[in-house]
């Protein structure tokens, strides 16, 4: 008996014919093949993100950098000496390109991870509807890639894991259509990808999504024998397996054990959402309204809808892609959704299922069409304006910077709560483990933990406080403020930021002439 009903899986469509005509070669589109396509918006999505590379690091991408820099085993964190609630991958990442050497190496990785995202839509759309899909899928991924109203600039996890996933997805397709041993490793593939993407962010679990229920609904509609799923899912779990014993291995490596591993990287999310919640909701209730004009003005939030529009008019008839990418697309917005940050990069994990959903049914409608357009067209006027309107150095440089200067080799610094991209700028080490507000308020609530360490023998030997010394209610017996009298002194206050000296301790400490550009 054949292992497979049909070889390819049937071609996506929501319309009940399933088909696509494509152009005749007379057509003037016929110009612009799929290849072109391809490398001009390979091309355009590097050229763009070029502009990014100047750009000061933002705070994610400033604490992950000093993570990577101080990474060591046997530190009291997964990584060392700084706290941070990211998988490994990530951080590996960051090592890699510190070792490369210059903050615009970690741009530079990004943009080869958005190079891939491309080049993986157009795989993921060929093995679904063929060569008329490539072109809609690429430069629909190119677009949220590139955008700055997604925050594609920033180098943050959801810019390396959303590759991984539309990878895993196209070497997925790929094992559908074909039969033996090039199936088993094209499943192999996948599982390596999709769960790389977990190790990198560890809420993107869209490739097990989309594999399940293109297995499923494939099994239903008899596209495929239990036999072949069976081998398919036998690939796709070893390849899962390769990347959980790497995992193991890394923590075995660490010395911190499997408990602490887990609880910072999957534990600390839960207690974090509960910190979240029990404090006033007005913050991330503002970025939640933040994130979705932004996902309307890059065309996202039109695109969504549409799709789903399609569902109730079809009556849930589809291919088995078209399940998968509805069911993927709603876990993703449901794991964006119970994150309780909203912050607008966020919305990147969404830009592998439109791209392919871009290519399947984009040739094919109209209203589809235009909205896949809107999302290109956004993403090159956010991009184009981007530069024009670049910052002047603002405060958060002109204070690190100022520190870098006047510091003396072996001296130490602690910006008060948060602040990553100041406390690298300094280029000195804080003795205090956590580099971002979130971890801060959740393992270290009541701030006993800082202000034993401005109290004890490592104490750093200069403090920013950057904005009140009762961040969150967190001091309201003002016990910080009253540590920082008893050891520190005030020494300058710049663009309305003060700065602490350690007492006992002398350094030459001058103001920048003139008024700096804060």
């Amino acid at each position: 008996m054949a292992e497979r009903l049909h070889t390819p899986v049937r071609s996506v469509s929501f319309t009940d014919d399933l088909t696509v005509p494509t152009l005749s070669a007379s057509t003037p589109s016929e110009r612009w093949t799929p290849r072109r396509v391809v490398l001009l918006t390979v091309g355009a999505v590097l050229i763009l993100r070029l502009t990014y590379l100047s750009v000061p690091l933002f705070p994610d991408e400033a604490g992950y950098s000093l993570v990577a820099q101080s990474w060591r085993a046997g530190g009291p964190n997964l990584y060392g000496h700084y706290f941070v609630d990211r998988p490994p991958l990530l951080m590996g990442l960051y090592r890699l390109a510190y070792l490369a050497g210059g903050e615009e190496s970690i741009r530079l990785l990004a943009s080869g991870f958005a190079v891939l995202l491309v080049l993986a839509a157009a795989w993921a759309a060929h093995e679904t509807v063929g060569r008329r899909g490539i072109g809609w899928a690429v430069v629909v991924a190119g677009a949220l890639v590139t955008t700055p109203l997604l925050g594609a600039q920033e180098a943050d996890g959801e810019i390396f894991a959303a590759p991984l996933v539309m990878l895993s997805v196209a070497a997925i397709l790929a094992a559908v259509r074909r039969r033996g041993g090039p199936a088993f490793g094209l499943a192999v593939l996948a599982g390596l990808s999709g769960s790389a993407a977990v190790l990198v962010k560890q809420n993107f679990l869209d490739t097990a999504v989309f594999a399940a229920v293109l297995l499923v609904v494939s099994l239903w509609q008899r596209e495929l024998t239990p036999r072949a799923a069976a081998r398919l899912v036998a690939g796709g779990l070893t390849g899962a397996a390769v990347m959980a014993v790497s995992a193991l291995l890394f923590v075995a490596w660490s010395r911190t054990g499997l408990p602490t591993a887990w609880s910072a990287v999957f534990g600390f999310r839960r207690s974090a959402l509960q910190v979240i919640t029990d404090y006033s909701l007005r913050a991330p209730m503002i970025r939640a309204r933040d994130l979705l004009r932004f996902g309307a003005l890059a065309g996202l939030v039109p695109l969504l809808v549409l799709l789903a529009l399609e569902v109730p008019r079809r009556r849930l008839r589809g291919s088995p892609v078209a399940w998968a990418v509805g069911a993927t697309l709603v876990f993703e917005c449901a794991s964006i959704a119970v994150g309780g940050s909203y912050w607008a990069h966020y919305l990147i994990q969404l830009a592998p299922m439109l791209a392919l959903a871009a290519g399947a049914w984009a040739p094919g409608t109209d209203l589809l069409r235009m909205a896949c357009a809107t999302v290109v067209v956004s993403a090159l006027a956010a991009t184009a304006v981007l530069p024009i309107n670049k910052p002047t150095p603002h405060d958060r440089q002109v204070v690190g910077d100022w520190l870098h200067r006047i510091a003396r080799p072996g001296d130490t610094a602690t910006v008060l709560f948060g602040n990553a991209d100041v406390q690298a700028s300094t280029g000195m080490r804080s003795p205090y483990p956590h580099l971002w507000t979130l971890p801060m308020r959740t393992l270290d609530p009541r701030l006993a933990h800082l202000r034993a360490v401005l109290a004890g023998r490592r104490a750093p030997t200069w403090v920013v406080a950057w904005a009140g010394l009762n961040p969150w209610h967190m001091d309201p017996a003002g016990h910080t403020r009253r540590t920082l009298v008893a050891r520190y002194r005030p020494v300058a206050e710049l663009c309305g930021h003060r700065i602490y000296l350690r007492l006992g301790v002398s350094r030459h400490v001058e103001l920048p002439s003139g008024s700096p550009r804060c």
